[in-house]
């Protein structure tokens, strides 16, 4: 089916996503103050990974959670076209890079679904599923998304979704204000931390240490 706008122009060519990726391993694209998705995700795991990443700008090695990471979009060009993958939306809109600059918020949307009246944000994991909590890194990520989507397009979003890959199981999540609000104030912590140029406290879970590209630097401090 033609593809219509205004999304036309949101898509980004197969050519154009593997220069950008090439070019920009990390996907960080934006310098501050513009946050990205992923970043809200991260800070919520573990609030020092943007400190040595943006304020130090510390070399990262690579992880086996990020070369696998590198994976997550052959994942999706092999399933996207599986049958009964998601619901029968009537457009699907794939690698769709958005930002709003009034929030200092950039993102780039695995992809998602609009029927005309009804859309959410799709966000492929290729790590374990987290458990349940407030602030689940995975859920607030696809909310962050959601924002972009409304503000770009000018709808409502209701609810996200999360694929991880390795248990072929979709998590939705239903949003309501109060999480949006909450998107709104990582922000304001990240830009506060990115400003002040103030360490963290380092996380009291230890075990998230184990494979963090980080952990040289962080335990050191």
């Amino acid at each position: 089916m033609k593809e219509k706008e205004p999304y036309k122009k949101y898509k980004m060519s197969e050519y154009q996503l593997r220069q950008l990726r090439d070019t920009n391993p990390n996907v960080y694209l934006y310098a501050t103050p513009f946050i990205g998705t992923e970043d809200i995700r991260q800070y919520l795991y573990c609030k020092r990974k943007l400190y040595f990443r943006y304020v130090l700008r510390a070399p990262m090695p690579p992880t086996y959670k990020m070369e696998f990471g590198k994976e997550k979009h052959e994942h999706i060009e092999k399933i996207k076209n599986k049958k009964n993958f998601s619901e029968k939306y009537a457009h699907r809109y794939y690698n769709v890079y958005l930002n709003d600059p009034e929030l200092g918020l950039v993102g780039l949307i695995d992809f998602f679904e609009y029927d005309g009246k009804e859309a959410y944000p799709v966000e492929f994991k290729t790590g374990n599923m987290p458990s349940e909590g407030l602030d689940n890194p995975d859920k607030y990520q696809a909310i962050a998304q959601a924002i972009l989507i409304e503000k770009n397009f000018d709808f409502l979003v209701n609810r996200v979704r999360v694929y991880y890959i390795k248990y072929d199981k979709f998590v939705d999540y239903y949003i309501d204000v109060e999480e949006r609000l909450r998107v709104m104030q990582i922000l304001r912590e990240i830009k506060a931390m990115l400003e002040s140029e103030i360490m963290p406290d380092p996380i009291k879970e230890e075990k998230k240490c184990s494979d963090c590209e980080c952990r040289n630097y962080c335990l050191r401090v």
